[in-house]
């Protein structure tokens, strides 16, 4: 699209309530946005809503016409239409696409393999731990991680993304309102490693009615979603109804029963759902993807290893809070004798665990 046309666009989307169907109609009549913008008040009235006709005369008054495209990208912001070349392809599968998407970071993400990782803001400890480890060893084969940068489940698949790769963050308010406040380092990480994108236009707070509207972008960029932690009734679930209602594969890692935040992941694998106990039962789901195995450091239990260092990383996760047994170790990795008391020396010294009385290896970070 050229810019004027995106200029005129842009000025049109951000009134108050122009929706899908008066730029769709606004387009078939005028035969460019550039003409709509442009058209008499008679034309406009038949299009716009009468509030959104009022504002956008105004508007043109106004000594900058393209005001909301210019201050876009006075920000460093990008927009990308339904009607560009770059359009995300999945995306525009699904039955009510964003016309819009404001941008921040590297839109080509928005092309490659994407898996969504969601569940309860207000997450467990073993909640957190789980999407920080999904998010890293995803990230790491080369999925772009997306979420919704909201506190709990989400921020936690966001970071762990970023220590091995990379991630998509849907917000539910303008480009430049970040929510919830405190993930506003977070907020700068991904533009710098990642992608921030929104459908709504600068300066719009965070709403209610927004989050289900910027869920469903969240499976539709999405080859599958992943449930962590949810309620009963919470936010993560109506993502995973939407993403059945798209077409898009349905994953939940399983809980305690006598946790509320399972509940809800546990009824989504009773419905069917895929049961995730780790990231090798989401890479079974997609043969035809050409999986890389990663290039970036592993991060486990908040310890970074380089590649080189993967057995370790892979020992250490398997040892327990209590403890376990060296022999357990040997049947449990298929090493030999001396390459797992070798690894196991090698993270004493990094001073990660600790060997006990009895032959017993415990983490002491």
């Amino acid at each position: 699209m050229e810019r004027l046309e995106k200029a005129a666009l842009c000025e049109i989307y951000a009134l108050n309530g122009v929706g899908r169907s008066a730029l769709f109609k606004g387009l078939s009549e005028c035969g460019s946005f550039l003409k709509l913008y442009q058209s008499d008040v008679s034309v406009l009235q038949r299009i716009l809503p009468p509030q959104a006709v009022v504002d956008l005369v105004n508007r043109r008054r106004q000594s900058s016409s393209w005001h909301a495209l210019e201050r876009l990208e006075a920000q460093g912001f990008q927009v990308i239409t339904i009607l560009d070349l770059n359009y995300p392809s999945y995306l525009k599968t699904i039955h009510d696409p964003p016309f819009i998407i404001y941008c921040a970071g590297n839109t080509d993400l928005l092309t490659g393999f994407c898996l969504a990782i969601v569940g309860s803001r207000k997450a467990s400890h073993y909640g957190r731990s789980m999407a920080r480890k999904l998010g890293e060893e995803l990230a790491g084969y080369g999925i772009t991680v997306v979420s919704g940068m909201a506190r709990g489940i989400d921020t936690e698949a966001h970071m762990g993304a970023l220590n091995t790769g990379t991630t998509i963050a849907v917000l539910g308010s303008g480009l430049n309102v970040v929510y919830p406040r405190e993930n506003q380092a977070l907020y700068e990480r991904i533009i710098m490693n990642g992608l921030i994108i929104s459908e709504f236009p600068l300066d719009t707070p965070p709403d209610s009615k927004h989050f289900p509207m910027r869920n469903r972008i969240i499976s539709g960029l999405s080859r599958g979603v992943i449930v962590v932690e949810a309620q009963e009734r919470s936010g993560a679930l109506i993502t995973a109804d939407m993403a059945l209602e798209q077409g898009r594969d349905v994953m939940a890692v399983p809980g305690p029963v006598t946790s509320k935040n399972s509940w809800g992941t546990n009824r989504l694998i009773q419905q069917g759902a895929k049961l995730i106990m780790d990231v090798q039962d989401i890479i079974y789901e997609y043969p035809d993807y050409e999986w890389q195995p990663s290039t970036h450091p592993i991060m486990v239990e908040g310890v970074l290893f380089t590649e080189q260092d993967s057995e370790e990383a892979e020992i250490l996760q398997l040892i327990e809070v209590d403890g376990i047994h060296f022999d357990e170790l040997l049947q449990r990795t298929n090493l030999d004798h001396g390459t797992l008391s070798s690894l196991l020396l090698k993270l004493e010294l990094k001073g990660i665990v600790t060997s006990t009385p009895g032959n017993y290896y415990v983490k002491i970070r």
